[in-house]
């Protein structure tokens, strides 16, 4: 066991008083599998369309790996931060799938802003949402032109917008 750790002390230059350029580089190859590993314990729903619960995650991860990387200091401390926050995040999830309360504290609630061909001017307000920007999202996710053509169109918790059409009977 004590040559792994002095294996690794070297490597990574644990007990050094300056990071050679070498260290750094054996550092960002093992923090990059480490990350890898971290992101696959997160979950698939970590690394796609990204709520604000995960984008902060993700800023916070990143920011702690590149430490880890050129920090003299701390390289285990700041590993094992990242693998806390990412148990912390997986708890998070797990909560929020099982309680549509904590989920709306934590991940936002999702907002009707079209009902019936009726744009809610109210709720596009709230939302930060122009006309514009509805008629791209009709454009791009329905193929529709007309707000008429939309029996409800949502504002969802992660940002984009769903589209459901009217019946063409």
């Amino acid at each position: 066991m004590e040559i792994i750790t002095s294996f690794f002390e070297k490597a990574l230059g644990l007990n050094v008083e300056e990071l050679s350029t070498l260290h750094i580089l054996v550092r960002c190859i093992f923090i990059y599998l480490i990350g890898i590993g971290l992101v696959r314990l997160g979950n698939k729903r970590f690394v796609g369309k990204m709520s604000a619960f995960d984008f902060i995650l993700a800023i916070i991860i990143g920011s702690l790996l590149s430490r880890a990387i050129t920090s003299e200091n701390h390289f285990f401390s700041l590993l094992g931060a990242s693998l806390l926050l990412i148990l912390f995040h997986r708890g998070f999830s797990y909560v929020t799938a099982r309680s549509d309360k904590f989920g709306n504290l934590i991940k936002g609630s999702e907002r009707v802003i079209v009902k019936d061909g009726e744009i809610l001017w109210d709720a596009m307000r709230r939302s930060n949402l122009s006309r514009q920007d509805l008629m791209q999202n009709l454009r791009l996710n329905a193929r529709v032109e007309n707000v008429e053509k939309v029996k409800e169109a949502r504002l969802e918790r992660n940002g984009d917008i769903s589209i459901i059409v009217k019946d063409e009977n």
